[in-house]
């Protein structure tokens, strides 16, 4: 009888102290930490960039954080919108005020893609001609493309994992040198790029 007591009371006991036993998370690293858990029961979960276009990847993430993009990738055009403004004026009164705006169809967009390089070298890609070499440098938003026989600088107006929107703008104002006529030329382009 003595023995089925004491047997009952340790019994008891283990119970007690087993059933105080808590499961949870014990990674102080994860996302739904429990300082409570004693025992860890697999369910730890951790926050981070899951979208593997990020500079920020994380592998091990399990819940999407802030993801963070950048301009390295490989690109297709996806649309392009040119406007044009031109003034020309003779001794004050105008002869030529025109603007115009082009959206340029899927088929004929030029170039055709990019690929952008970590290392700061970049592809262009064409339609019907050759692709063409180069380098890039990045400062803020500001994509400086330089090639073969001229360099190209955009703004950065967005970029995340499937899309990069580029723009730039150009004014221009001479003389022409056979009516005298001062001519003003305004042009600026919207490149958008999808991420392959």
């Amino acid at each position: 009888m003595k023995n089925i007591i004491k047997f009952s009371i340790v019994l008891s006991l283990a119970l007690i102290f087993n059933s105080c036993a808590k499961e949870g998370c014990t990674d102080p690293n994860a996302y739904n930490y429990s300082s409570e858990a004693d025992t860890d029961d697999g369910s730890c979960t951790f926050q981070g960039c899951t979208d593997p276009n990020a500079v920020n990847y994380d592998s091990l993430a399990t819940i999407s954080g802030e993801c963070i993009y950048d301009q390295v990738g490989s690109w297709n055009s996806v649309s392009q919108e040119i406007n044009i403004n031109l003034t020309m004026t003779l001794l004050g009164f105008p002869l030529i005020d025109t603007s115009f705006t082009q959206s340029v169809h899927p088929d004929s967009l030029e170039p055709s893609g990019i690929d952008v390089f970590s290392n700061g070298n970049l592809i262009i890609h064409y339609n019907n001609n050759p692709s063409e070499d180069g380098t890039w440098t990045r400062t803020n938003d500001m994509l400086e493309m330089n090639l073969q026989d001229t360099s190209l600088v955009f703004n950065i107006d967005s970029v995340s994992g499937t899309l990069l929107k580029l723009s730039a703008s150009q004014s221009e104002s001479n003389i022409d040198p056979t009516t005298g006529a001062s001519v003003n030329y305004d042009y600026g382009i919207i490149w958008d790029l999808g991420r392959n």
